[in-house]
């Protein structure tokens, strides 16, 4: 009995102590702070992954029945390809983590990979990143996308307790209200809020001359400085850009500029301010934006130049002094929602002379943020407005009698024709404004300053009928302002055709989309285009020949309609 007795009073005994350890040891409640999960003192953190997945096809991208189809790269990472000409199914896929500390420390790093799929590039054999070998043009596949990356990282700080915050890294970003200086390039920037009075001042890294293997003074660096005062439901803001370009004139080999991608002449250098004042409020059921911005600064032609015309010094200076007008206006009438949105850039007609006047948000080719802003996000489908360009009319990109012009002052767009291919023919990706045009149309110089001009006019219509469900139908309208180096890139009586003037229209564009957002996370989008040649446009396809292995001149009509249609899966977490 009493062994007995012990070895209960022993089970009391080491079972109490079991269940204060337990007690000890229960598990604190999770803490949440809406998608952010606590998983230290202080410390919150969320994983982000997104699968956006989408099914294209196009249909005489360059307005051309009679010219072969062809996309302009055929690696299956090549993003060109993914947003412009092409039949194919490619999903941009991406995995990140957001942290923050308190209330005054974040870290944000996003990884992406866009791929087009099939059944033999999913299982990631040998030819998964580049095919191998030549396409029917007898064109190779590039390999410049490395397909999975990091898409963006930085780090933001806020100082406790007083005003002011910085952001280091590569975060998406815009400038203006309207979105023309901004992406996800390199920065350190610093931010004051001082309530209804802010500022931002940032330094961009947009080429860095390691990349050449180069140091010392050929980097491509801009600096902005903006200011804005908030009157709701008004805002007012002043922006300012130094861009300061010594990449394109890095010291290699002469002539620097090639078919593919043009960067520069030898030598030449930019010195730009670009000068952004901004109004957006609502005024009874409209809610709009007024934006005017002026390009002034010098540019230096390249020293160590080849091509440029018997007469002409090399180093030549140029003075810059262009502008440009940006509207929208949106009326909430409840289920329908009519809207308008204007651009105006100003056009160079003169590629003898010194002046560069033709409007770019920066110097060189580049994309903006325009339709990642609030006010134009609803033209994204549109290729006309800001999309991947069409490409040039019947591949033409500034011909003469079939010989092709892109490396030389006659140049119209960018690439080369006929069965080698083409690139955007007006525009870079997210960039509204016409800087392809005359990319090298100055002797010595490659320029986006040196553009005919851009009138963008694209009215369009919302549409709620129920929850979840939005309907957008949209018209654009492309035009130049000023036709003098189309003009001066053909003669007459030597080019077949060419009568010595051209019209200002270039391209309309009718589109819209579908998209019901199931929930938060997920949403389904079909969207489609339809797009005609102008009077001008279809005059230049009339100018290229359509068959270079055949004698003599075929000439394209430029009467067929550019076609393009996409559904899209989403889901964001």
């Amino acid at each position: 009995m009493r062994r007995l007795i012990q070895v209960v009073l022993l089970s009391v005994v080491v079972l109490g102590v079991a269940s204060l350890a337990t007690a000890q040891q229960v598990p604190q409640p999770m803490v949440r702070l809406g998608n952010f999960m606590e998983v230290g003192n202080d410390v919150f953190m969320r994983i982000m992954a997104t699968a956006d997945i989408r099914y294209k096809t196009t249909e005489n991208f360059d307005f051309a029945s009679d010219v072969r189809d062809q996309v302009n790269n055929r690696a299956p990472t090549s993003s060109t390809t993914h947003e412009g000409e092409g039949d194919l199914t490619y999903a941009e896929l991406r995995l990140g983590v957001e942290a923050r500390y308190q209330k005054n420390l974040t870290l944000y790093l996003l990884f992406e990979h866009q791929q087009v799929f099939d059944g033999n590039t999913i299982d990631d054999r040998s030819n998964s990143t580049n095919p191998g070998g030549t396409d029917v043009f007898g064109r190779a596949a590039r390999t410049e996308n490395p397909g999975f990356h990091i898409e963006r990282y930085w780090i933001d700080y806020k100082f406790q307790g007083t005003p002011l915050r910085m952001r280091v890294g590569a975060d998406l970003w815009n400038v203006d209200q309207a979105g023309i200086v901004g992406d996800d390039d390199p920065r350190f920037a610093v931010f004051l809020d001082l309530g209804n009075f802010d500022l931002m001042a940032a330094a961009v890294v947009q080429y860095e001359s390691q990349r050449l293997g180069l140091t010392n003074d050929n980097d491509l660096i801009y600096y902005t400085v903006s200011a804005g005062y908030n009157l709701k439901p008004h805002r007012f803001q002043l922006d300012m850009v130094y861009m300061r370009d010594r990449f394109a004139g890095a010291d290699l080999a002469s002539p620097r500029v090639d078919a593919d991608s043009p960067i520069g002449f030898q030598g030449q250098r930019t010195d730009n301010f670009l000068i952004m004042g901004s109004w957006s409020g609502r005024v009874g059921p409209v809610r709009a934006l007024l934006q005017g911005n002026v390009n002034v600064g010098t540019a230096r032609g390249g020293t160590n130049v080849t091509n440029i015309p018997p007469g002409v010094k090399a180093g030549r200076d140029y003075d810059i002094f262009s502008g440009s007008a940006i509207a929208y206006a949106e009326a909430d009438l409840g289920i329908v929602r009519p809207f308008v949105g204007f651009i105006y850039g100003s056009g160079d007609g003169d590629p003898t002379d010194r002046q560069l006047k033709g409007f770019s948000p920066a110097s060189w080719q580049d994309v903006t943020q325009i339709t990642g802003t609030p006010w134009f996000s609803q033209l994204d489908t549109s290729t006309n407005f800001a999309g991947r360009d069409y490409a040039c009319p019947a591949r033409s990109q500034g011909v003469r009698n079939g010989a092709t012009a892109a490396t030389g002052p006659l140049a119209i767009g960018r690439g080369v024709l006929g069965s080698d291919g083409t690139f955007e023919c007006n525009h870079s990706v997210s960039n509204p404004y016409n800087q392809q045009l005359g990319f090298t149309s100055h002797p010595g110089l490659a320029t986006a300053y040196s553009n005919p001009g851009t009138l963008l006019i694209a009215p369009g219509l919302k549409v709620y009928p129920l929850k979840g469900h939005e309907l957008v139908g949209f018209f654009v309208y492309r035009a130049m302002t000023n036709t003098g180096l189309l003009e001066r890139a053909f003669v007459v009586g030597i080019d077949p055709g060419f009568k010595g003037s051209f019209d200002k229209d270039q391209i309309y564009e009718v589109g819209g989309f579908w998209q019901w957002t199931l929930n938060p996370y997920f949403d389904i989008r079909v969207a489609g285009n339809a797009a005609f040649l102008g009077e001008g446009y279809r005059d230049l396809a009339k100018l290229s020949d359509c068959n270079l292995t055949a004698p003599g001149f075929q000439s394209c009509s430029g009467k067929a309609t550019a076609l393009k249609g996409e559904v899209r899966f989403r889901a964001r977490f």
